[in-house]
C-alpha cells in the first residue's frame, strides 16, 4: 500500500462508496492479458466529483492554483483534509484525508485490501 500521486493508464471504475465510514474505493479489474487488480482508496471523504469510470487515472494532490479555483468554487477545505485531483480543471475530485493504493491478484468479488464496504 503507497500513498501520494497514483498514475496508471488501465481502466478504474467507481467501485464503492460507504457512506456512513465515508470510504471511497475506486478499482480496475483483472482482465484478459492482465493478472492483477489495482484498487485506490480514499479515507475521510468530504466531497467528491466523480465520473463513473476513468480510461487511465491520476490521482495528485492539488496544486496552489487548483485550490485557489476549487475555494471559489465550493468553499474552504477543512483541516485534516487534502483536495486530489483526477482530472484537469477540476472535473473530477476527491477532498479526503488519504488515498493509497493496492496491486493484488485477488478476484473479481474479492474483498479489497482495504476492508469491507459494507455494513456500519
Amino acid at each position: 500500500m503507497d500513498s501520494g500521486e497514483f498514475r496508471s493508464a488501465r481502466h478504474f471504475q467507481v467501485w464503492a462508496y460507504s457512506v456512513s465510514k465515508c470510504r471511497l474505493l475506486l478499482r480496475s479489474t483483472k482482465d484478459p492479458g492482465i493478472a492483477t487488480r489495482v484498487d485506490v482508496y480514499f479515507g475521510g471523504v468530504g466531497r467528491m466529483l466523480l465520473k463513473p469510470d476513468y480510461d487511465g487515472l491520476h490521482v495528485a494532490e492539488a496544486s496552489a492554483a487548483d485550490l485557489r479555483v476549487y475555494r471559489d468554487r465550493y468553499g474552504e477545505i477543512g483541516p485534516g483534509y487534502t483536495l486530489f485531483i483526477l482530472e484537469p480543471d477540476l472535473r473530477s475530485f476527491v477532498v479526503a484525508g488519504v488515498v493509497q493504493w493496492h496491486e493484488d491478484t485477488g478476484g473479481f468479488q474479492d474483498p479489497s485490501a482495504f476492508g469491507p464496504f459494507t455494513g456500519p
